[in-house]
């Protein structure tokens, strides 16, 4: 049965949705006025993006996606700086729409042969290449985003709350960054679990849990990087199922690579997570591998292929089920700003007998103002 949104969270979402809107329109006018009244370099950077897609399946059913999003950066000085990146979206997959603010740090940042970066607030995800790479439009080779960030996983505690294998995750906490010339590394202590998103403006929020993460990475030679991670922390409240009284950790283990070549972009992330429960410890797993190939000038192929598998715990029964996709794009870059995709996806879903088809197009659109 689905579940009806209470009158006020409904109202909190639209009241959200509305404000992030308007926080993304005023930061598209905005430039054109200050870039005409200034001629000297400004502290301020700002870059906006916006995607819609349009979706149709095998049985004549339509969906629509949109994201508009901005990325505002101000220098205070002193190697110190402010990010912000407010977000709006419908998923086409799933349907969801969301407004938050996914970035809003402090940073400070010092150049040098070991260069250091150290971050405060609300943060981008420590974990996870999905994370880093696809979350906005223009960035995203394809047209869909992986499943990992959004799809819930089955249940692995009977009438417990649903993770994500590695969830689209910005949460409060602390991150220190640190790198040569061929290595980086990273630890931060957060506030979220990797398997669960805790949003600004989403409802209803997932308690609190802390999770600290380290990871790091090795550039053998330019155009390739190869690194790991590993994040621990809470994922589960106790009373949060029927069966759980205590609090319950889980570790979640992450590898990624990324490979760039002449025309060629490839890029893929392994991930492990070790689940507790009430009964027992519970693993889930699943790998993507993306790849975007340029063929002309203005035309380039994308593709991806992603597979998940996570046990579906019952009370009286635990059966292990596997999500598996396969995404082909063709796109054409119409300006150095616009670029129209289309796209065929196959999607297995939980649980499901057979692939699912979707046909989609898309218009993606990036401008760096300042």
């Amino acid at each position: 049965m689905r579940r009806t949104p209470a009158p006020g969270a409904s109202r909190r979402r639209l009241g959200a949705l509305r404000a992030i809107c308007l926080f993304c329109t005023i930061v598209l006018v905005t430039p054109t006025l200050v870039l005409a009244q200034q001629a000297r370099p400004s502290r301020v950077a700002i870059d906006s993006a916006a995607a819609v897609d349009h979706s149709v399946d095998g049985s004549g059913n339509h969906t629509t996606g949109i994201i508009v999003d901005a990325i505002v950066s101000v220098g205070l000085g002193r190697g110190f700086e402010v990010v912000a990146w407010p977000i709006a979206q419908r998923v086409a997959n799933t349907g969801s729409e969301s407004a938050d603010i996914w970035i809003a740090t402090l940073r400070y940042e010092r150049a040098g042969p070991i260069g250091v970066r150290i971050d405060g607030g609300l943060l981008g995800s420590p974990v996870g290449l999905a994370n880093l790479t696809v979350r906005r439009p223009h960035l995203n080779p394809t047209i869909s985003q992986p499943a990992s960030l959004f799809s819930p996983l089955p249940p692995v505690e009977p009438r417990g709350p649903r993770g994500n294998l590695l969830g689209a995750i910005y949460p409060f906490g602390g991150q220190v960054t640190v790198s040569g010339a061929r290595w980086d590394a990273r630890a931060a202590v957060i506030d979220t679990s990797p398997l669960r998103r805790r949003g600004i403006f989403v409802d209803p929020k997932p308690p609190r849990f802390t999770n600290v993460v380290v990871g790091g990475g090795v550039t053998p030679f330019i155009g390739f990087r190869i690194g790991a991670s590993v994040t621990h922390g809470g994922w589960m409240g106790a009373g949060e199922s029927p069966t759980n009284t205590v609090g319950r950790d889980a570790t979640v283990y992450t590898v990624e690579s990324e490979l760039s070549f002449a025309h060629t972009k490839l890029a893929g992330e392994w991930v492990r997570d070790s689940i507790d429960t009430s009964t027992e410890s519970r693993v889930a797993s699943g790998w993507f591998v993306q790849g975007q190939q340029t063929l002309a000038p203005r035309w380039f192929v994308a593709g991806r292929a992603e597979r998940i598998a996570s046990p579906l715990v019952t009370p009286i029964s635990v059966e292990v089920q596997r999500l598996k996709t396969f995404e082909e794009v063709l796109g054409y870059r119409l300006t150095s700003e616009i670029t129209v995709r289309a796209g065929h996806r196959a999607r297995q879903g939980f649980g499901r007998p057979g692939f699912d088809h979707q046909f989609a197009l898309a218009l993606v659109w990036w401008k760096r103002w300042i």
